[in-house]
């Protein structure tokens, strides 16, 4: 071996073994960032962008193809994907867009709404001063002047439908393969009342009415149903009317036969996080409901774990729960980004779309189960590697205050020596062995007393499986010192080190090492 190369291995071999760690560690942030959201759920695809905080209802076709509508460049924009989501087809609208834009799209008609005023595809005005608009899969509704109104998209001829009154009644509505519903409810004091109405031949007929109890101090916020062969679901999300600090949400749970008279009962649900244990999810909104072979299913937003982001173990993901008849939920992650996770749609059965609030541009994603066909399409991208870096630095910066609590380790071979130099400097001077072996001793004593006091709960609960196997922490502090220690035999054959060098030297290996390898997950 090369005389120079010899007299260098001191650093260079410790360099080699850091940098394995550091790959290691930014190998470990990759994964967790590009983690799938469960074992039978890909990761999102992009499918477009879009400037607003919306995502408009997506529509299949007769021949089972799939158009996205994005607001994009001040200007509505369709795109028609196959079943493997590429793309055959773009249509540019050249209509204003802005946050409050509403579209009905089908086929070839565009209804659209402003906010103010419905237009259709030629801008011109259909209906002025509407206070809200509701685009279904075949038809819309809106109401005008305490009225709510049926806009034939085919003649752009309205019908009235009902009189409803939007400053004390709220309207949420569904199209399914059982026609049109909408649920009306008026909130009282502790209680809610709701009606069903189905709409056909520009009639709606009135199927259901309760009033459900609401505990004192609560407020219904909103009230997501589905409706299906006679059966009703409701969720009911409500919050405490004044708390100090965080609000507090409850989300209650009501099935019936729309034949039975009863007060059905209430379920209060709990969400449990999929991603960590014994762990309930919060702030759960956004959300879809439907029957799927009879049993309730729900689609939404709810804030979870995620090990996606540097220093924050939370963020807005989607969710997918089926309800049981008690109220009892199984909930499985469907998205599991960094970004906050919105509007989450049902494309079909197995696969949901979603928009990613990322600041300046808001991704529309795509996730399925069909794994075979999204899989292929889930690349890597910079924004994935940059994450990965970014989580590694932030958590390499962290690290170094590993060496604070390492000091109880180092502090003991190193006052060793100072008082070997004040007391008895001849024996560092004739580099005594028994020097170098006490602070080695000294110091591997230390650890071992003291070594609860780095390997902490947090850390051993973060670091990867194979750092924290069983007698993993002694393996490692083993494996660590015998590197040390070679390295330190080394230095005294070639480098010609006293003995009071090399034990500084041996510490100063050691420390670095647990501290590479270990340290990013203490205040992880």
């Amino acid at each position: 071996m090369n005389s120079r190369l010899r007299t260098n291995l001191y650093w260079i071999i410790p360099v080699v073994i850091v940098s394995l760690g550091l790959v290691l560690l930014c190998y470990q942030n990759y994964s967790k960032v590009t983690e799938a959201p469960d074992d039978d759920w890909s990761r999102g695809i992009v499918v477009g962008e879009t400037q607003f905080n919306k995502l408009p209802k997506i529509r299949e076709t007769a021949d089972g193809k799939y158009v996205f509508s994005f607001f994009q460049d001040n200007k509505l924009i369709t795109k028609e994907l196959d079943n493997d989501f590429n793309m055959e087809n773009q249509t540019n609208y050249e209509i204003p867009v802005n946050k409050w834009t509403q579209v009905y799209l089908h086929e070839d008609q565009l209804i659209w709404f402003d906010f103010k005023n419905i237009y259709d595809e030629n801008k011109q005005q259909l209906v002025t001063e509407v206070d809200g608009f509701y685009p279904l899969n075949t038809t819309v509704l809106y109401v005008k002047e305490k009225a709510l109104y049926q806009l034939h998209p085919d003649t752009k001829q309205s019908v009235k439908l009902m009189d409803i009154d939007l400053d004390q009644e709220n309207i949420s509505l569904e199209e399914n393969q059982d026609g049109i519903h909408l649920m009306v409810f008026k909130k009282g004091t502790n209680e809610v009342h709701l009606a069903l109405y189905k709409l056909a031949e520009e009639k709606v007929d009135n199927v259901y009415e309760t009033t459900l109890k609401v505990d004192p101090g609560k407020v219904v916020n909103q009230i997501a149903y589905t409706f299906d062969n006679q059966k009703l679901s409701l969720l009911l999300q409500e919050e405490l009317e004044s708390t100090q600090g965080k609000p507090v949400f409850f989300n209650y749970f009501v099935q019936t036969v729309i034949t039975d008279s009863n007060t059905p009962k209430q379920y209060e649900l709990t969400f449990y996080d999929p991603a960590q244990e014994n762990t309930e999810l919060t702030e759960v909104s956004d959300v879809t409901f439907i029957y799927r072979d009879g049993v309730p299913m729900l689609l939404f937003k709810a804030n979870g774990y995620t090990d996606t982001k540097y220093n924050e173990k939370t963020t807005f993901n989607i969710f997918e729960a089926e309800i049981g008849e008690d109220g009892t939920t199984k909930t499985e992650r469907r998205s599991n980004t960094s970004a906050i996770s919105t509007i989450p749609q049902w494309v079909n059965e197995n696969t949901i779309a979603w928009v990613d609030l990322n600041g300046d541009s808001n991704t529309v994603n795509v996730s399925s189960s069909d794994l075979d066909t999204i899989n292929l399409k889930v690349k890597t991208t910079s924004d994935d590697w940059l994450q990965a870096l970014g989580k590694t630095f932030g958590m390499l910066a962290l690290s170094f205050f590993a060496l604070a609590i390492t000091f109880i380790w180092f502090m003991w071979p190193v006052l060793f020596i100072v008082i070997l130099y004040v007391i008895k400097s001849r024996a560092i001077d004739y580099d005594r062995s028994w020097v170098f072996y006490t602070g080695i001793v000294l110091y591997l004593a230390a650890v071992v007393l003291f070594k609860d006091r780095f390997f902490i709960p947090n850390l051993l609960n973060n670091a990867p499986d194979y750092l924290t196997f069983t007698g993993g922490t002694y393996f490692y502090l083993l494996l660590f010192a015998l590197v040390a220690y070679l390295l330190t035999s080394i230095t005294k054959r070639v480098n010609e080190w006293t003995g009071a060098v090399r034990v500084l030297y041996f510490v100063a290996v050691h420390v670095v090492l647990v501290t590479i390898f270990y340290g990013p997950y203490i205040i992880y």
